[in-house]
């Protein structure tokens, strides 16, 4: 569909649901205070309740609303406070509200869990909130970061640009299992299908509220909702109006600043107007690992230089006179010395480590715009536009810089009291973005023949050099000559290892950034797009029970003009002079669609004590069958606790990566898997592979030779395994959970939870090879094949043969003291059970056993002094990933802020320190070293501005 006619559509229904008012404005007064020491709330919210429309107070903690007509229902809401309600029903009287101090955590609303307004302690799922005022005090300082605060949530930095958020186990830096929200927006980059953190997100200033769900959310929220789903919600320009902005330093050469604008722009407040700017950008951390950030140190067995000499006598790039002199160097060394041959040598390339070869300044920017229009009071039209540009380093297979990656979405939407209707485009353009561990890889190659020439010089030099040639190459060389001029040649071919800052390294670093030939460059290409329109309609008007429903349509379109899809040049013989992809030319046309839809029911019964829940998603992808995704919960209410259990199922549809890939590195080629063993035959037809490892085992038997080098190789069928890979297919996931959530006392609010998860179909890769030309893999034809070496290899994502359990539980417990104190704690218990598992397509779990958070909150404890405190403790854990296999010990962090509010001068200051105590730290294999970081910020908001 194209996205024009969306965005035509959702402007037509607009115009078709818009008519005058005529009724006239009636103007509303009245007050917001501390109900324990009267003083004004300066910038407290007050809206008509169902609807955006409202105000702010002012300097004194007054406001002034107009309303259309009474009685209406006015909510006051201050961050830290809860929230109050009063109905006015008559004008001309003031509406005074009372405010107190520390809401209990499970009584804020949350609209995420159920897609319907409901409190955290109703919810039937597991969902944790960080309202505005928890957002701009998180201890560490980065609000992103401080979600790993949260009881089951884990959050492992690949970089400090690049931050993860996982739940309930199968940690991993591509966060392909979750889903990450912006106002209703999938912030997913379209080539990756996974968000890259919030390098490219929403900004501190204009962020209402993050909404957390741990665990399944598919039946929902659709594909890849299957271990949770981080919703974003900024702040409406109708409700949060003025300007904003904040200014933050610190160590590591942070550099922060926001800046945020919304008002009104008419009389009446219908047209409404909100832009934002955020820049930051830092020194990352050093990954210095010797072993696993180290690039480059390939190896070169048996490099046959004899050959490369005889060869030279014929090389067209030379002189006449310089082929005359190779054949009579030839000549001499066949007749005269034959042990002076220079043979064969093994090359140990040294490599390069990841600081020398990646850009470790990370940057992001982001800017936003948006024009909202009030049809009626409940029913609104806006257009956002939302630009991120960024660098980081991200991990995967291999750790990538992202560099300057940029991202283009816009959307409109229609939404009411009781639907929304929204479409939305993202854009993505990779920019400058590379492969690191292969740019070490293509330096080291490229630096070979310049090695090899300097060795070959220095031996020849060595055993005679110019006077061989003087004496008319009649001198034998003696053994012990020959062992010497190796040993010379060697070391002075060590040190053509082009040296990082050299000339040629930057020239060759240079080249290889700028091809996306992963032969020998390093370059990532990816310039794809989705479309996404949705819409849900709540039938509030129906009184038996509550059913809301909802559908979706998505499309991809990748591009990454063959050099990471399949979506290859229509002529291959449109390449450019160095023999890359002319991107003017014709490429083969790749899409997917996707649509689903959803209902949900829920019913209260038994003096509405026991609320049950029911709902059932359908999604169909154009490459797999449809995918049912069934929710059934119970929430029982007893005064202040309830009790709940729900079981879901979940589903991950396989990556466009998974489906499409294409990559030709070489050695192996990187295939993706949408039609099984189909995808590599000519007519489609399924077609058997051998293993890798059990044809390189076989061939590895038949070329044996002993200690002396004599031939004892031996042919031995039984060692090839031959398989056949089916069509990849969708992740599934099977939940079953149990929680409780209740105040105790007076001060005590207690949020505990076990699950159980079943999950099928694992997504992993596996290495085959496939014999060369009419070769069949079982036949005597594919096993010679083998022994000749006349094979590809391929690495194919498939999926897992073994189902997988995990299960684990969390408790956590907010007290609430009094006067703006509270103390926190939450601990997380994960368990992988490995009892029979024996597939390694099975990824890594990748989670501690055991976690705890250990917090204290103050809030305007004495005048307008705050602070936040947190200790965190990880136990040790194992890292599996394709990037490589580690342990990561165990460590703990304490973070803390201190902020005091500057009332005259609208502005607050705050100081802190993530990490405080330098414990330096990995939160994955390969990952850096996370350190201390000390930030000071000032922050500013004018309401009337």
């Amino acid at each position: 569909m194209n996205r024009n006619n969306i965005y035509s559509f959702l402007i037509m229904l607009a115009l078709l649901l818009t008519s005058s008012n005529i009724f006239a404005q009636i103007t509303l007064r009245g007050k917001v205070s501390d109900k324990s020491n009267k003083e004004s709330l300066i910038g407290s919210n007050v809206v008509v309740k169902g609807t955006t429309k409202g105000t702010t107070t002012d300097i004194d903690g007054n406001f002034e609303l107009e309303v259309d007509s009474l009685p209406v229902t006015l909510v006051a809401t201050f961050v830290g406070y809860g929230k109050k309600e009063k109905k006015v029903e008559s004008q001309g009287v003031d509406i005074d509200f009372d405010m107190e101090v520390a809401v209990f955590a499970g009584q804020e609303v949350v609209v995420s869990a159920s897609r319907v307004s409901e409190t955290i302690m109703e919810s039937a799922i597991s969902i944790q909130k960080m309202n505005a005022k928890e957002i701009r005090e998180s201890a560490s300082g980065d609000f992103y970061q401080g979600l790993g605060d949260l009881q089951g949530v884990d959050v492992t930095s690949a970089s400090m640009g690049f931050k993860v958020i996982s739940t309930r186990g199968f940690n991993t830096t591509s966060p392909i299992r979750s889903v990450q929200l912006i106002d209703g927006m999938d912030n997913q980059a379209p080539g990756l299908n996974f968000p890259v953190g919030n390098l490219l997100g929403a900004s501190e200033l204009d962020l209402e509220k993050v909404e957390l769900i741990s665990g399944a959310a598919s039946a929902l929220y659709g594909p890849s909702a299957m271990q949770g789903v981080i919703s974003m919600s900024t702040k409406s320009p109708y409700v949060y109006k003025g300007l904003s902005a904040m200014v933050k330093g610190g160590s590591q050469d942070l550099l922060v600043g926001q800046f945020r604008y919304a008002n009104t722009l008419d009389k009446k407040d219908k047209l409404a107007l909100k832009i934002t700017f955020a820049h930051q950008q830092a020194t990352d951390w050093t990954a210095d690992d010797s072993v696993a950030n180290r690039y480059g140190d390939i190896e070169v067995e048996d490099l046959n230089l004899s050959s490369i000499v005889t060869q030279a006598q014929f090389d067209e790039t030379l002189t006449q006179e310089e082929r005359d002199d190779y054949v009579a160097l030839n000549n001499y060394l066949g007749l005269v010395s034959p042990g002076a041959v220079p043979g064969k040598i093994d090359i140990q390339a040294p490599g390069y480590m990841e600081e020398d070869l990646a850009d470790y300044g990370t940057r992001s920017t982001k800017i936003g715009a948006g024009l909202y229009y009030k049809l009626y009071d409940s029913l609104e039209l806006s257009y956002e536009y939302k630009y991120g540009n960024g660098t980081a380093i991200y991990q995967g297979t291999n750790r990538y810089s992202i560099n300057s990656i940029r991202f283009h979405q816009h959307k409109l939407e229609l939404k009411g009291k009781n639907f929304f209707l929204r479409g939305y485009t993202t854009i993505e353009n990779a920019g400058d973005s590379y492969d690191i561990v292969f740019t070490g890889i293509n330096i080291s190659k490229a630096n070979i023949s310049d090695y090899v020439s300097e060795y070959l010089s220095s031996y020849f030099d060595s055993i005679g050099g110019l006077k061989l040639y003087s004496n008319g190459f009649n001198d034998e060389v003696s053994e012990e000559k020959v062992t010497q001029a190796h040993s010379y040649a060697k070391a002075n071919a060590e040190q053509q290892w082009y040296a990082v800052g050299s000339s040629k390294f930057d020239s060759t670093r240079k080249a290889i950034l700028n091809n996306a030939n992963l032969q020998k460059g390093s370059k990532f290409v990816d310039a794809s797009s989705l479309q996404h329109v949705e819409a849900q309609y709540n039938f509030d008007m129906i009184s038996f029970a509550d059913i809301i429903a909802g559908a979706n349509f998505r499309r991809y379109d990748p591009n990454s003009y063959g050099t990471i899809f399949e979506d290859t040049l229509v002529n291959v013989g449109d390449t450019l002079a160095d023999g890359q992809p002319d991107i003017k030319a014709e490429f083969v046309d790749i899409e997917v669609m996707e649509y689903g839809g959803y209902v949900q029911l829920s019913k209260r019964i038994l003096k509405d004590r026991l609320k049950l829940s029911g709902s059932i998603r359908v999604d169909k992808s154009q490459n797999y069958d449809a995918q049912l995704s069934p929710r059934l919960s119970a929430v029982y209410t007893y005064n202040n606790h309830n009790f709940r259990i729900s079981g879901q199922s979940a589903f991950r549809p396989p990556t466009l990566q998974n489906q499409y890939l294409l990559i030709d590195l070489g050695p192996i080629i990187l295939n993706g898997n949408l039609n099984g063993s189909g995808n590599l035959s000519k007519d489609g037809s399924a077609v058997p592979f051998y293993t890798l490892e059990s044809a390189q085992d076989f061939k590895a038997m038949y070329d044996s030779t002993d200690a002396n080098g004599n031939y004892i190789g031996s042919i031995q069928p039984q060692l090839l395994e031959t398989i056949e890979i089916d069509p990849i297919k969708p992740e599934r996931l099977t939940l079953f959970e149990v929680g409780y959530k209740g105040i105790i006392g007076k001060g005590l609010y207690m949020d505990v939870m076990a699950y159980y998860s079943i999950y099928k179909n694992f997504i992993g890769d596996i290495r085959v090879a496939l014999p060369d030309g009419s070769a069949v893999a079982g036949e005597e034809s594919g096993q010679d094949a083998i022994m000749t070496g006349a094979m590809q290899p391929y690495q194919i994502p498939t999926n897992a043969k073994q189902s997988v359990i995990s299960y684990g539980a969390s408790a956590g417990f907010n007290y609430y003291f009094g006067k703006g104190l509270m103390a926190k704690f939450n601990y997380t218990y994960a368990v992988l059970d490995t009892s029979g598992l024996t597939d390694d397509i099975i990824p890594g779990f990748n989670t501690p056993r055991n976690k705890l958070n250990i917090g204290l909150v103050g809030t305007r404890i004495w005048r307008e002094f705050g602070f936040a405190i947190n200790y965190k403790w990880v136990e040790k854990f194992r890292w599996e990933s394709k990037f490589g296999d580690g342990d990561i010990p165990s460590y703990n962090l304490l973070d803390i802020q201190l902020n005091y509010h500057f009332t005259d001068l609208f502005s607050t200051l705050r100081i802190g320190a993530s990490n405080l105590l330098e414990n330096k730290h990995i939160e994955a294999y390969g990952a850096p070293k996370v350190g201390r970081i000390f930030y000071v910020s000032w922050a500013f908001h004018f309401d009337d501005f």
